[in-house]
């Protein structure tokens, strides 16, 4: 299917121009996310008059793509929920959850589900890593935490901390018990034999 693009897609085009793409891709997401439109002859003449109109509409949607990787890049995104012991979580956490995760970081409702792309459903504790695809031309990628509680949270996303705390209360403990071994040690005495001779 022939189509003309209303806004810039990587790896496929730029604005106003015509491409051929598969019908299920046109139909199913080019088309209905008004990136693109089906091309016929009136279709380009009604484009071509309001080009300006989708490239101002692009810009703005580049902008508010930078404001919103200006404020995130960087951060983790924790999100708490419900676990069993061996991590299995009492549901799964979606896009849906992980943008509305991120409007809550940024302040502002600019994040959509459409946006977040995981590799894989999240069903179980742990460390992921999604992109956040706002604009063809403003792609993010971003850690995310899946956990029971804050402190677990920390522990996924800096294992290196939880291991450095391991080793020092290891040894703390060891020092503790060499202590102890010190403190409970009898005088040495000689016996009755060799004091006599």
């Amino acid at each position: 299917m022939r189509v003309i693009l209303t806004e810039v897609i990587n790896k496929l085009g730029k604005i106003g121009e015509v491409v051929t793409v598969n019908n299920g891709y046109a139909k199913n997401f080019l088309i209905p996310k008004k990136k693109a439109i089906c091309f016929t002859d009136a279709n380009f003449r009604v484009f071509e008059s309001k080009k300006a109109e989708y490239e101002k509409l692009n810009f703005r949607n580049l902008d508010l793509a930078n404001k919103v990787k200006i404020k995130i890049e960087g951060k983790n995104i924790i999100i708490i929920q419900n676990a069993s012991d061996d991590g299995r979580l009492y549901g799964s956490v979606n896009s849906g959850v992980i943008a509305n995760s991120i409007n809550e970081i940024i302040g502002e409702k600019l994040v959509s589900r459409g946006e977040i792309f995981l590799k894989k459903p999240i069903k179980e504790i742990g460390a992921y890593e999604f992109k956040l695809i706002m604009h063809s031309e403003a792609e993010l990628n971003l850690k995310l935490a899946v956990a029971r509680s804050e402190s677990e949270a920390d522990n996924i996303l800096h294992p290196e901390k939880k291991i450095a705390k391991e080793a020092e209360e290891k040894r703390d403990e060891n020092n503790e018990n060499e202590t102890k071994k010190k403190n409970t040690r009898k005088p040495f005495r000689r016996k009755k034999e060799e004091v006599s001779e």
